[in-house]
């Protein structure tokens, strides 16, 4: 984790302008990322003996989420109103269908 705050997290940050990076070093404690979302919520992930693309995924994975908590549907999602683009279905080919595509300025 260390090796990650002197080699990467300059490079890492300055990739992602929207992330607001800040380091405080504590003596004899382990080292932990902490991601602080705008809801006021916040995750904690200890990073201790982790190498750099381990804690570098992490930090991602901080970045990308919305920090909001996981929450399981205990059933299907169901609708209404059908899809007016029809049901998907993963057999279709796609590579022999043909589009036309008329371009019109209102």
């Amino acid at each position: 984790a260390r090796s990650f705050i002197q080699e990467e997290l300059i490079e890492w940050a300055t990739r992602n302008p929207d992330v607001q990076v800040e380091t405080v070093i504590k003596r004899n404690k382990h080292p932990v990322l902490i991601g602080e979302y705008v809801w006021g919520s916040s995750k904690v992930i200890n990073v201790e003996n982790e190498g750099i693309e381990s804690v570098f995924n992490v930090a991602q994975r901080l970045r990308n989420s919305s920090g909001r908590k996981m929450t399981r549907l205990k059933e299907p999602v169901k609708s209404n109103v059908p899809s007016i683009q029809g049901v998907w279905a993963p057999h279709v080919p796609l590579q022999t269908l043909t589009f036309e595509m008329e371009h019109q300025i209102y």
